[in-house]
C-alpha cells in the first residue's frame, strides 16, 4: 500500500483558529523530515509576526499546498485533504481525522502566538512525541538495515533547523492536540 503518513497543522494565532490535515501515500523518513523543515521555515519566514496570514482562505490554501512539496528531493506528492474528506462524508470525530491508515508516522505542528511546537508520533493511539532525529531512527532503521540512518547534509541540516525554530511537544501537549474538539473547525452544526 506504500509509505502512508499524515501531516497535521493546527493554528490558533490572534484568535484565528484552523487546521490542515494531509494524507500522504509516499512520505516517510527523510522526506517527512524535509517537509517538516520546509513547512516550519515557511511558517517562520512568511507567517511569524503576521497574524493576518492566518485569516481567510487564500493564505491557508498556500500553506495547505506547501505541504505537498519536498524541496530537498525536488518533487511534489499529491496528498489528500483529510478534513475535506471528513466534511464530505459528514464525519467529525477524532478517530476519523487522526485514524488514517499509517505505517510511517504522523507529524503534528501547533502554531500559536507563542511560536511553533511540533512532534512526530507513530500513530495517534500512541502519543509519545519524537523529535526529528528520533523519528528518523524509528522510521528508517531495522534489523535488515541497521545503519540506514547514516548522516547526510539534507537530514542533518533539516534536523538542526527544526531544533532551532520549534519546540518539541510534551506528551501532555500531544494529548491536548489530539483530544481537541475539531468539529467546529469542520463546520459541524452545534448540538443542542
Amino acid at each position: 500500500m506504500g509509505q502512508r503518513s499524515q501531516i497535521y497543522i493546527h493554528f490558533n494565532v490572534s484568535g484565528n483558529e484552523g487546521m490542515i490535515a494531509r494524507y500522504f501515500q509516499w512520505n516517510y523518513g527523510k522526506h517527512m523530515v524535509s517537509r517538516a523543515r520546509s513547512i516550519m521555515e515557511f511558517l517562520e519566514n512568511q507567517y511569524k509576526g503576521n497574524p493576518f496570514m492566518f485569516q481567510g482562505t487564500e493564505n491557508i490554501t498556500r500553506l495547505n499546498r506547501f505541504c505537498d512539496i519536498d524541496f530537498d528531493m525536488r518533487n511534489m506528492d499529491i496528498s489528500v485533504d483529510i478534513l475535506e474528506y471528513c466534511k464530505s462524508n459528514g464525519i467529525f470525530d477524532t478517530e476519523s481525522i487522526f485514524g488514517q491508515p499509517n505505517n510511517d508516522g504522523q507529524l503534528l505542528i501547533d502554531v500559536t502566538d507563542n511560536g511553533i511546537r511540533y512532534c512526530f508520533i507513530e500513530y495517534y493511539t500512541d502519543p509519545n512525541p519524537m523529535n526529528a532525529e528520533q523519528y528518523m531512527k524509528w522510521n528508517t532503521e531495522c534489523e535488515t538495515y541497521p545503519d540506514r540512518h547514516e548522516p547526510d547534509d539534507y537530514k542533518e541540516r533539516n534536523i538542526a533547523f527544526i531544533d532551532a525554530v520549534a519546540e518539541l511537544m510534551t506528551e501532555q501537549e500531544v494529548r491536548e492536540f489530539l483530544d481537541r474538539d475539531y468539529s467546529l473547525l469542520l463546520g459541524e452544526a452545534p448540538k443542542f
